[in-house]
């Protein structure tokens, strides 16, 4: 055990805190999002266009910058790292949906599933990747999109099921009752048997809604080519197009490694990643504009599950992460570093998935309090950023992380 403390911790976090590229970071993020706020609330901005924002980040900045972060060299040691994250986000969200529920427990069937689901996903894609791409650049972009590809699956999957489900069951009764009713008074059923037909129709649809949700998302599409590229260079012999951005340099890369290879094509997609973390900041100033923070702040499950988001949840994924880790030193198997424990914890301490704001709305199962958590979580999240950073930081100074 005795690895675990070899580096000097200390020195670590007085390095982080001395680094004008971390408060850098940590001021543009809170500059912007106060511009946008100022700005909805001065009348300059409209409320509504938050919407369009987060549609054209989601649409086009994200998935650029998903497909870039993964224009870089490869081993196969990195690919064994970036499995072992992808391992610890499917445990993550199975052991987090499973115990979250419990600290929730003495609230009724409706609130507990808001709160949990609430605490579960956080908005890793729009609020996280902005935020970890500006505090670590690039070498944040991998980890931080092969981490993201189960919190798509279980967002579209367990948080459609959980959020939708007590309306489902509603509106099966219902439908029984339509057709008792007509039973009873002699009619024919096959107007009942209609209705039934109708829901596990709508029902059905929905579930191919979220199936094509998760698979045809422009984000996920983007992280698996970029992936599947960035793999592709461990085949051997295939590093034959010699590098276009320095000729003459004799170096050889992979035809997929658009970045040297073809240097038009990836300046495209570069300009379009730029648009992603002002556009998502703004937007988030435009979201906490909308809210009122007086009416949220007087709710105390609005303060639980807020505390619980921003402090719980990233907790059990340092854990989880450390574990790993822990894991990987021992074995050989793979080695975590402190990117990689950064960027899970610093996305899990971001506020409610917006997904799961919008699933609360349209199956009107507690919309007010999921819209309140959001907005007080937030401000919270903007507020324990640096303490998270600093955390990960000296955690990722021990040789558990380091080479």
């Amino acid at each position: 055990m005795q690895w675990y403390l070899q580096a000097n911790v200390g020195e670590a976090v007085v390095t982080t805190l001395k680094d004008w590229a971390f408060w850098s970071a940590i001021l543009a993020t809170m500059f912007v999002i106060f511009l946008g706020w100022f700005l909805t609330k001065r009348g300059t901005f409209k409320k509504d266009w938050e919407a369009v924002l987060i549609k054209v980040v989601m649409v086009v900045g994200l998935p650029a910058l998903a497909f870039n972060g993964f224009m870089s060299d490869t081993s196969v040691g990195e690919v064994k790292t970036q499995l072992a994250i992808l391992l610890v986000g499917f445990l993550f969200y199975i052991i987090l949906g499973i115990i979250t529920k419990y600290f929730y427990i003495k609230y009724e069937k409706d609130v507990r599933d808001a709160l949990t689901m609430c605490t579960v996903f956080a908005s890793t894609t729009f609020f996280g990747i902005p935020i970890v791409t500006a505090l670590f650049g690039k070498e944040s972009s991998v980890p931080a999109n092969i981490f993201n590809i189960p919190y798509r699956v279980f967002l579209y999957s367990l948080g459609f099921i959980v959020m939708s489900k007590p309306v489902a069951t509603l509106v099966a009764t219902e439908a029984q009752t339509v057709k008792s009713t007509i039973v009873d008074v002699g009619q024919n059923s096959a107007m009942a048997q209609q209705t039934v037909g109708e829901i596990k129709a709508a029902k059905k649809k929905a579930v191919v809604t979220n199936l094509k949700q998760i698979f045809l998302n422009p984000i996920l599409i983007a992280t698996l080519i970029g992936f599947t590229f960035w793999v592709t260079q461990l085949i051997p012999g295939i590093k034959v197009v010699p590098d276009q951005t320095t000729i003459g340099s004799g170096k050889l890369f992979s035809p997929l490694r658009l970045d040297n290879t073809f240097p038009p094509l990836f300046k495209v997609t570069k300009t379009l990643e730029g648009i992603c973390t002002p556009l998502a900041w703004l937007a988030i100033g435009i979201t906490l504009a909308k809210g009122n923070f007086k009416e949220a702040m007087a709710d105390k499950k609005v303060w639980y599950g807020t505390m619980m988001k921003v402090i719980f949840a990233p907790a059990v994924g340092l854990l989880l992460t450390i574990v790993f880790a822990a894991i990987g030193k021992t074995t050989g198997a793979w080695h975590l570093d402190t990117i990689g424990l950064s960027v899970i914890v610093i996305m899990l301490a971001a506020p409610p998935a917006s997904v799961i704001v919008a699933y609360s709305i349209n199956y009107k199962k507690q919309p007010l309090l999921t819209s309140n958590l959001t907005l007080t979580a937030t401000l919270f999240s903007i507020i324990v950023l640096p303490i998270w950073v600093i955390v990960t930081t000296a955690i990722g100074a021990t040789s558990l992380f380091t080479y």
